[in-house]
C-alpha cells in the first residue's frame, strides 16, 4: 500500500528566520551581568593591588582595599585622553590593514538565509606589517614609545574598555535599524540564535545582530583577533622593553611568560581561516 502525502509551500509552517531565544547561556541575565562586572573588578583589583617591591599580597589587607577603593574614585589616576587617542588609533591602523593588504578570501558558512559572507585572511600579514612598523618605530625614536606603553597600559586598558563598550553599544543598537522580522521588501537582520531573547542586558552581552558590520568590515570577526591578540604582543614587547632597561636583562620570569603568549598570538593568526 502507497500512502501518498502531499503538501504544498502555502501548507508549511516555515521556522521564522530569527527564532526567539529559548536557551541562555551563562545563566542567562544574571550570569552576563558578572561576567561583565567581574573581568572588569579583577584586573582593576590586580592593577591596585600588586606592586614591583611587594608582588600581590593575597588576602588583600584592610589598608590594601582602601587603597584600592580610593583609587576607584580619582578615575583622573586611570582615564587619560592621549591613552584613548592612541588606542583609537591603533583601532583605526588595523582596521586600514584590514582593508589594504592583500590576503586570501573565503567564504563563511552557510547562513539560515541561504547566503555565505566573505572574509579577508590577512591577519597574519597584518600582524607582520604592524611588528615591521614596530621595529622602525624603535630604530627611528628608541626605547621611549615602548616604555610609554609599559608605563601607562592601565590606562591604555582602561581606554580599550571605554572603547569597547561604546563599539559594543552600537553594534546593539544598530542592530534595530532593520526589521528583525520578514516582511516583503524589506531588510531583515539576522540575529545570533542565543542574543534574540528580549533582555537587552544579556542581548547586548551575547551580542545581538550574528555578523555586524560596516561594510565589509565585519566587526565580530575583526574584534576577535587584531586588536586585543596583537595589541597583547605590543604589551609584552614594551614590559620586555622596559624591565631591560631598568635591570640591564630581562628575566627568565619575563620570558617564561611572554613568549607562549606570543607563540599563541601567531598561532591564532597563523590559523585565522580555520
Amino acid at each position: 500500500m502507497v500512502t501518498a502525502t502531499t503538501t504544498t509551500a502555502d501548507s508549511r509552517k516555515a521556522s521564522p528566520l530569527n527564532p526567539r531565544t529559548t536557551h541562555r547561556e551563562f545563566f542567562g541575565f544574571p550570569g552576563s551581568v558578572t561576567v561583565m562586572a567581574t573581568t572588569v573588578t579583577v584586573l582593576y583589583t590586580w592593577y591596585f593591588s600588586c606592586n614591583e617591591r611587594d608582588g600581590c599580597e593575597l588576602p588583600l589587607t584592610a589598608a590594601r582595599w582602601q587603597h584600592i577603593l580610593s583609587g576607584a574614585m580619582n578615575y583622573q589616576a586611570y582615564f587619560s585622553p592621549q591613552a584613548l587617542k592612541y588606542y583609537t588609533l591603533w583601532w583605526l591602523w588595523l582596521a586600514a590593514l584590514y582593508f589594504i593588504l592583500p590576503g586570501s578570501r573565503i567564504q563563511g558558512v552557510t547562513l539560515r538565509n541561504g547566503q555565505r559572507l566573505t572574509y579577508p585572511i590577512n591577519g597574519l600579514t597584518s600582524f607582520l606589517v604592524t611588528a615591521l612598523t614596530a621595529v622602525a618605530v624603535y630604530v627611528k625614536t628608541g626605547t621611549a614609545p615602548f616604555l610609554w606603553i609599559a608605563e601607562h597600559f592601565f590606562e591604555l586598558a582602561f581606554s580599550g574598555l571605554i572603547f569597547s563598550t561604546l563599539l559594543a553599544l552600537f553594534v546593539y543598537v544598530y542592530s534595530f535599524c532593520h526589521s528583525s522580522v520578514e516582511r516583503e521588501g524589506k531588510s531583515v537582520v539576522m540575529l545570533a540564535l542565543a542574543g534574540n531573547s528580549g533582555n537587552p542586558v544579556y542581548d547586548f552581552f551575547i551580542g545581538r545582530e550574528l555578523n555586524p558590520r560596516i561594510g565589509s568590515l565585519d566587526i565580530k570577526y575583526f574584534c576577535e583577533l587584531r586588536p586585543g591578540i596583537m595589541g597583547w604582543v605590543l604589551l609584552n614587547v614594551s614590559f620586555a622593553i622596559k624591565q631591560y632597561v631598568e635591570n640591564g636583562r630581562i628575566l627568565s620570569s619575563m620570558w617564561l611568560a611572554i613568549v607562549p603568549q606570543i607563540c599563541y598570538c601567531v598561532d591564532t593568526l597563523l590559523f585565522e581561516d580555520k
